[in-house]
């Protein structure tokens, strides 16, 4: 909720500088008979501004718990969900970069927090930057975005945890790999890599029920399998580079 403290910090100031200046629309707007209205109103956004201010300053300083993951939908002002909308989230994340950019605060007389300096709260706005850039690229990839989901559901599963497949799957995935080792162009390497991304694409849309329902077990089955595929892929693509 940081980047919405800091956006409502935003609009409270905007508030005081329409109150205090007489030739605004805002204060205009008020008329004559309840202008007497306006330092009740300014103190009202200084108040609402300093508590924002002090809040979002505690939530950041206060010591996170190691065992809690971060909520990379949370950050990026989404809802939690396998299902996402890609234009919907590059929005999101251009919007929040836009609002964190440098040049965005360089008229920034008083820092948010009144125990900091000008320079720590750039250095701030640096690191929400950073968290916002690494939780758009969890949540914009499929397999990422299911690990994340599973680990905020209390059920993460490892790298490479084949526990959880199934001995027909697993000798499904090595036989891929002995046709992988023994394909030595383009052409038979090619129909491997579709083959796979079907799988995933297939798996996805599993993942996207299973999820949706919450059935925790079948994502967990799902997005082991899905992290299996995912590999191949990457050795399929990487035999393809050497070969051209």
């Amino acid at each position: 909720l940081w980047g919405y403290d800091h956006f409502r910090v935003k609009l409270f100031e905007t508030m005081i500088r329409q109150f205090t200046n007489v030739s605004s629309p805002l204060s205009h707007a008020l008329g004559r008979r309840h202008r007497n209205l306006i330092p009740f109103a300014v103190s009202f956004a200084q108040y609402g501004t300093q508590f924002l201010r002090d809040l979002s300053c505690a939530a950041r300083e206060t010591p996170e718990d190691e065992d809690v993951p971060h909520d990379h939908f949370d950050i990026l002002g989404i809802d939690r969900s396998f299902v996402i909308s890609p234009q919907e989230l590059k929005s999101k994340y251009k919007h929040l970069m836009k609002e964190l950019h440098p040049d965005k605060h360089s008229s920034i007389h008083e820092p948010s927090c009144s125990s900091r300096t000008l320079e720590e709260e750039k250095a701030l706005m640096a690191s929400m930057a950073t968290d916002v850039t690494r939780a758009y690229g969890v949540i914009v990839n499929p397999l990422s975005r299911a690990l994340h989901l599973l680990e905020l559901w209390g059920a993460p599963i490892g790298e490479g945890d084949s526990s959880i497949l199934g001995n027909n799957l697993l000798m499904e995935i090595m036989e891929v790999r002995e046709d992988i080792e023994n394909a030595s162009t383009d052409e038979e390497l090619r129909p491997l890599l579709e083959s796979c991304r079907f799988k995933q694409n297939d798996l996805c849309d599993q993942l996207a029920e299973a999820f949706r329902e919450e059935r925790v077990d079948d994502a967990r089955f799902l997005t082991a399998q899905l992290q299996y595929w995912n590999r191949i892929e990457e050795t399929v693509l990487d035999k393809i580079s050497h070969i051209h």
